[in-house]
């Protein structure tokens, strides 16, 4: 049976945390209430919260626990909301507790995965391997806007993820360039036939020519191809939601990211 549109609409927030625990990597925050990870790296996407359903009661008290773990470690963090959040007044209490709003995404679905998606027959999209995304990470940092360190995190931590979940990197290579200029994921929800499109992004110099559209094409046609039905993905609203939009998604689910950074850093706040 195919999902509901409440069933995509909770696949697409759920998913910000379908990555498993990696010793040293990624460890759950363990506080009731909300789901998160806790990471080396400091960064909002890295250390990232989510999925609050809390009492009125106890809202302020979980966002001052939840605060007080990333501090105790000077590090950044996210709190992702939703019309699903609870209590309602969520993001207002983020805010008051010191967090600020840092970004705009559409959560959003395509329930045909045979819907044609034009792609750049110019550009190659293949998985990459452990040693290719490595190699790769001073891409992802600068393609994502992000500390090399950072993305070295990223890159490592899923790659040993892999071992625990089916997911898949995949790089987009052009003409006369030696090495990738874009990258995005693909993970197949676990107990379901749905698949996310994980994070992706090209370098500047190439966005335009139908980089991350091939991208898109290519992870739905491999997800199709091993049995799913249904994709979802999380757009930031200013750039990939658009060009999603043109494909044939559509959004079930506004997402707003909070973010809190450590007094004297300065850090761009954006996914």
């Amino acid at each position: 049976m195919p999902a509901t549109t409440e069933q995509l609409a909770d696949a697409v927030e759920q998913s910000l945390f379908v990555y498993p625990e990696v010793p040293g990597l990624v460890t759950d925050i363990g506080i009731p209430g909300v789901r998160g990870r806790v990471t080396p790296v400091s960064h909002p996407i890295a250390n990232l919260v989510g999925c609050a359903d809390l009492d009125e009661a106890d809202a302020d008290g979980t966002i001052a626990a939840v605060k007080d773990r990333y501090a105790a470690q000077g590090l950044a963090f996210g709190w992702m909301t939703s019309a699903a959040t609870r209590p309602r007044d969520l993001p207002e209490r983020l805010v008051a507790g010191g967090m600020v709003k840092a970004d705009e995404l559409a959560g959003m679905v395509l329930t045909d995965l045979a819907t044609p998606i034009k792609s750049n027959p110019d550009v190659e999209v293949r998985p990459a391997g452990n040693d290719d995304q490595r190699l790769a990470a001073g891409m992802f940092a600068e393609a994502y806007g992000m500390p090399f360190e950072i993305a070295r995190w990223f890159t490592e931590a899923m790659i040993l993820a892999a071992g625990k979940i089916n997911t898949t990197m995949y790089h987009a290579y052009v003409l006369d360039r030696p090495g990738p200029v874009a990258f995005g994921n693909l993970v197949f929800l676990p107990d379901s036939s749905l698949v996310l499109l994980g994070g992706a992004a090209t370098l500047t110099e190439f966005r335009g020519s139908g980089i991350y559209t091939t991208l898109v094409a290519k992870r739905l046609a491999d997800a199709r191809a091993a049995g799913a039905e249904a994709a979802v993905i999380q757009a930031v609203r200013e750039t990939s939601a658009p060009v999603c939009a043109k494909l044939g998604f559509m959004e079930v689910l506004p997402l707003e990211l909070y973010a809190w950074v450590p007094p004297g850093v300065d850090m761009e706040l954006h996914t």
